[in-house]
């Protein structure tokens, strides 16, 4: 049993769900929020997922066939009912985050036989004092969506005995998972793996036969037009980041170096010592863990090893829900609080803590991205292709003919010989009548001097210390 008064655990989530909820406050974007964005947008608007921002880079321009395909669906019903302005598209994450919240509530409820346990407070500690999580659920990205679904289509196998329905319905999710993001394909192998190491045979079948159709999906975009598969197998082997990280020894070096994406930053070391220490702590009561979270976690670890093309970081969040279930499952096998577990648990809290202030303090400091973009309108000529940052999407995007991204140019370029010179080319090449270059927000190193008056094909007409247009 937890020993944990419940006010003082009430108290101790009230104070991160309120520092949770103050970094939501004019948050600021990232570059996904806008790439992902602008593919929902098109998707909305024509019925073709594509980008302009990424014209001439594998065909984008036309139609984009590798994808996040079930989340941007989502995010273009988002846009649908509410615009495209930044914190609708912020909302996509925040939606699953919620859903996330439910299904790991569900699943200590359903452990302890009482919605009243006080686990369920300490898990949404662990959960709002997490700064991975936090950042993550309110960004346009598809992780979350992912973990949700893949979640959910763990739980519907946490019964003793699977029922025909309860496989179908896991293996539908976890497809569904797979629409989200091709890295969801892990859910679809732990599930298999876990049914059939249990020995049953008949609800791994029914699994696989409704993940398997439920992913063929992905590809009905692809089945629709002539040479479809051409085009699809173009794009991904053509993607720059595929390239790169199949090249050379770029994949063995992943695969090699794959355990150190749980220890990337703070943020993924907080949530990493807390499931190493007690996995250290209680490792002579291993052999007592539930089989089914177990199995399902070591399979997706393992199988992530293998079929992930980098290790990003944030990539780690479709790992947190296993990951705090086995928090909770090894703690309850003998709960304890020695000094070293108050120790690891306190450095949990203070990176989490620290790392939200983070994000407060950077919202706090930096304008509001829309309004700053707002401000620069009368400067440009809204009759010219843009050269831009990916962020410069946000009420913005309809306002030019053409806005080409600075990550195209990057991606386009192999990320070689970046420099002033070569960058004014490019734009020249691409008709560019205007760059905007942002000096705080990302600042990018083929960027000229600030200040400086002309660079080649372009004059400045307007800087104002973080903020400068070059003009044709």
């Amino acid at each position: 049993m937890l020993e944990v008064p419940k006010k003082q655990l009430t108290v101790v989530l009230v104070i991160f769900v309120v520092l949770a909820l103050t970094t939501y406050v004019y948050r600021y974007p990232t570059g996904d929020d806008a790439w992902l964005g602008e593919q929902a947008f098109w998707l909305e608007k024509g019925g073709i997922i594509r980008s302009e921002f990424f014209r001439g880079l594998v065909g984008c321009e036309k139609q984009i066939f590798v994808c996040h395909k079930l989340f941007l669906i989502f995010g273009a019903l988002m846009i649908r009912l509410f615009g495209y302005e930044l914190p609708v598209l912020q909302f996509v994450g925040l939606i699953f985050f919620i859903v996330l919240i439910c299904e790991l509530v569900y699943y200590i409820g359903k452990r302890e036989g009482s919605f009243a346990s006080p686990y369920i407070p300490a898990l949404l500690i662990l959960i709002f004092s997490n700064r991975l999580l936090i950042k993550m659920s309110f960004e346009n990205r598809p992780e979350m969506m992912v973990a949700a679904l893949g979640f959910a289509s763990f739980l519907c196998l946490t019964r003793s005995r699977i029922t025909i329905s309860q496989a179908l319905g896991a293996g539908f999710l976890a497809g569904l998972a797979f629409l989200g993001h091709m890295n969801g394909i892990i859910y679809l192998i732990a599930g298999f793996v876990t049914l059939i190491y249990l020995k049953q045979y008949k609800p791994a079948a029914w699994f696989a036969a409704a993940g398997g159709l439920t992913s063929l999906t992905y590809f009905l975009d692809v089945w629709s037009i002539q040479n479809g598969f051409s085009l699809w197998l173009a794009q991904f082997s053509g993607d720059p980041q595929t390239v790169a990280a199949l090249k050379g020894t770029a994949k063995l070096t992943q695969i090699l170096t794959y355990p150190l994406l749980f220890f990337k930053s703070p943020e993924q070391i907080a949530l990493s010592l807390l499931l190493v220490f007690l996995i250290w702590s209680q490792r002579a009561l291993l052999k007592n863990l539930p089989a089914k979270p177990k199995v399902y976690a070591l399979v997706m670890f393992l199988s992530f090893w293998t079929i992930t093309k980098a290790n990003v970081g944030l990539y780690m969040l479709i790992f947190i829900p296993f990951m705090l279930v086995l928090v909770y499952e090894l703690y309850k096998l003998r709960p304890f609080r020695n000094l070293p577990f108050r120790l690891v648990i306190a450095t949990y809290f203070i990176i989490g803590a620290f790392g939200m202030c983070q994000i407060i303090y950077a919202n706090l400091t930096m304008e509001y991205l829309p309004v700053s973009y707002e401000k620069l309108r009368n400067r440009i000529d809204d009759n010219d292709t843009g050269f831009v940052p990916l962020t410069f999407f946000f009420d913005e995007y309809e306002a030019y003919p053409r806005l080409l991204t600075h990550e195209n140019y990057e991606l386009q370029s192999g990320k070689r010989n970046m420099t002033t010179k070569h960058m004014a080319n490019w734009a020249r090449k691409n008709n560019v009548g205007f760059i905007l270059m942002d000096y705080a927000f990302r600042p990018e190193s083929y960027y000229p001097k600030a200040g400086t008056k002309s660079i080649p094909f372009y004059k400045l007409t307007y800087f104002n210390g973080r903020f400068a247009i070059y003009e044709r």
